[in-house]
């Protein structure tokens, strides 16, 4: 008999919501959307897109968005119709070889997955069953690998290419190539050759939020990227474009309720 051997799945935290919220609810208007596990979003109703990094997704219902850990996400409203969901936030860390869709790919690449009626149908029965709260632990992971091992045949949709002249993508290019200094809102404006009343405006529109306040979260998130890789707080708050430690030290536990020496210990990933 041909015997084989598994190296076993080490304990992790699973937590899944069914959502439903509309563009002016507070876990939208607070929501960070940097996480420490990965994540999964099904799109059920809703005028919305999704900004993961610097790709933008449309995203019909039955669409999944998937991220990992640390990588910046952020749902946009176009409208203020009524937004409803399945929301899935989960730990990997020691598991990271069960999840390929998650870790294989280019960070804020391939976000976007689509599969046939049939295994969205599935997918959605899934997600029912394990909200429903008639399931046991055990019933509830069960029907959680279930769901992975369906997405691992799902279908990547491409972001469209904005690259050719909108400005909101050449803005956060320039966010993420500058991380490590101090840029104005002025300089990126001039970068992407609009006025600073047009870029803020046009950043209101498309990502609900302000340039300088994207800056602060992206920074934020590298700053906990680099701890978890073992740099110090110094180094994390040098390399993430906060020039006073003590300001980045306050920040970053306003932030994640805990301070970046207590992440560092902690292992996150």
């Amino acid at each position: 008999m041909k015997k084989e051997l598994f190296g076993g799945i080490n304990p992790f935290e699973l937590m899944i919501s069914y959502v439903e919220m509309d563009s002016k609810s507070p876990l939208n208007v607070y929501d960070d959307h940097i996480h420490d596990g990965c994540e999964i979003y099904i799109n059920l109703s809703g005028d919305v897109s999704f900004a993961v990094e610097n790709s933008i997704y449309p995203v019909m219902p039955g669409g999944i968005i998937i991220t990992r850990p640390l990588e910046y996400h952020h749902c946009i409203y176009h409208t203020n119709k009524l937004h409803k969901h399945f929301w899935i936030l989960f730990s990997a860390s020691g598991n990271e070889g069960l999840f390929d869709m998650f870790y294989k790919r280019q960070i804020g690449k391939n976000n976007l997955l689509m599969l046939p009626a049939d295994k969205t149908e599935e997918m959605l029965s899934l997600c029912r069953k394990m909200t429903d709260g008639s399931d046991g632990e055990s019933e509830k992971y069960y029907r959680f690998f279930k769901l992975i091992n369906l997405l691992n045949s799902a279908n990547t949709v491409n972001a469209p290419d904005h690259s050719g002249g909108d400005c909101i993508i050449k803005a956060i290019n320039c966010i993420n190539n500058h991380l490590s200094r101090h840029i104005s809102i002025t300089e990126i404006a001039r970068e992407c050759n609009v006025s600073v009343n047009t870029l803020e405006r046009r950043f209101g529109q498309a990502l609900n939020i302000s340039p300088s306040a994207y800056i602060k979260k992206k920074r934020l998130a590298n700053a906990a990227q680099l701890l978890s890789e073992g740099h110090t707080v110094t180094e994390a708050a040098e390399l993430s474009g906060f020039s006073d430690c003590s300001n980045f030290i306050a920040l970053f536990k306003k932030t994640y309720q805990i301070t970046p020496l207590q992440y560092k210990k902690s292992g996150s990933k």
